[in-house]
């Protein structure tokens, strides 16, 4: 039987949802921690400071996607009281996506605030949202919400008539499919793949990326075998399943940019080549004036916050190839120290392994000079004791 609190002593009881979304928080934030050691935060001063502003947007942004799918529950709140109106939009109802956009937005602003790679942050974070998701999946399933379709239903678009596998019993006696159960399970798989690819991957961005696609799909396909009718539909599809669609394309396309521009672990984060710069030609400057013929443009330069003054026509396409061939010389470089590191890790490898069979060879031959030593002493105890033997005889 699913039911809204976890347990009851009189009237006091324990809401199922918040105690998992407590655990779910808890588990996420220990598994951030596990994984402090693969990321080039600091994880006291810069990832604790995207976990709480994640939260603290994650919330609002799940309220406020909410409200804008359900816009009836203003009436409904304020029927009992000012007050109670207040309590009950803050308490009832979240849609996840909203908490999702909402999050990423709390860990850009930190990026940005820290002067972060962006995806430093939610490479780390991906397999710990799917934790603190599972958790808060199985709160709905306890708590009677985000249900499936009830036995003899059809599916989205007919595709199915749910037969009743896995059916649990609501409140209200209807037996449903568990689809909250189910995700939970499916971000459990999907923390455990994406906690490997963030161990081996190098560069940054595919791990996000993976998760953007992976909960995609799943999103999309789990929402045809939902029933709660509180969701927002939008022409043929509901809302969540549209943001699916962008949200599928945003991690396609984070999978091909982050392919092609190799971002590295502890690296400054950049998108594009900076363009390049030209001026039209100045016109003709009657004779006696002290005007310059050509005239820099002043830019601002984050490195060093002083204004340098960029060279302007062939100047500057000569400068931009000087610094693009300089940006291939560097990444040559990297790629060439990386292949020297990993060389020298199989030499290392090889090496210790070499020393080990030697180790093994040395300890086999100690053992059997031991053995033979041991055969000569006693083939001379034997001829001792037979040379005794003849002088008594």
């Amino acid at each position: 039987m699913i039911g809204t609190y976890l347990f009851k002593i009189g009237s006091f009881g324990v809401p199922a949802m918040g105690v998992c979304v407590l655990v779910g928080a808890i588990l996420a934030v220990l598994l951030s921690w596990i994984l402090r050691k693969r990321t080039a935060l600091d994880w006291n001063g810069e990832v604790v400071d995207a976990i709480i502003a994640a939260v603290l947007l994650g919330f609002a942004g799940m309220k406020i996607l909410y409200w804008i799918v359900t816009p009836n529950v203003f009436k409904s709140a304020f029927s009992n009281g000012f007050f109670q109106g207040i309590l009950s939009l803050l308490m009832e109802g979240m849609v996840f996506y909203g908490g999702l956009i909402g999050g990423i937005l709390g860990v850009f602003l930190t990026a940005r605030k820290k002067k972060k790679n962006f995806f430093e942050f939610t490479d780390l974070m991906a397999p710990c949202f799917c934790v603190a998701h599972a958790f808060g999946r199985v709160g709905c399933l306890l708590a009677g919400c985000c249900y499936g379709v009830a036995v003899g239903d059809q599916t989205q678009f007919g595709v199915l008539t749910y037969k009743g596998a896995l059916a649990v019993k609501y409140l209200d006696g209807t037996m449903r499919l568990p689809v909250p159960l189910m995700e939970a399970i499916f971000l459990l798989i999907l923390c455990e793949v994406l906690v490997l690819v963030y161990c081996t991957e190098k560069h940054l961005g595919r791990t996000t990326g993976v998760y953007l696609t992976a909960y995609a799909v799943w999103r999309f396909v789990i929402e045809m075998f939902r029933s709660d009718a509180a969701r927002g539909k939008f022409g043929p599809l509901y809302t969540s399943q549209w943001i699916s669609i962008l949200i599928l394309a945003a991690g396609v396309a984070l999978l091909l940019l982050a392919k092609k521009m190799q971002w590295k672990k502890g690296k400054p984060f950049k998108v594009f080549r900076e363009e390049e710069l030209t001026v039209p030609e100045a016109d003709a400057v009657p004779e006696g004036t002290e005007e310059p013929a050509e005239e820099g443009i002043r830019l601002f330069d984050e490195d060093s916050e002083e204004e340098t003054e960029a060279p302007v026509g062939k100047e500057a396409e000569a400068a931009e190839e000087a610094e693009e061939r300089a940006e291939e010389k560097s990444e040559a470089e990297e790629e060439a120290v990386e292949e020297a590191e990993e060389r020298a890790e199989e030499v290392i490898e090889a090496a210790e392994e070499a020393a080990e069979e030697a180790e093994e060879r040395a300890e086999e031959e100690l053992e059997a000079a031991a053995e033979e030593v041991e055969a000569e002493e006693d083939a001379i105890k034997n001829w001792v004791k037979e040379a005794l033997g003849d002088e008594d005889k």
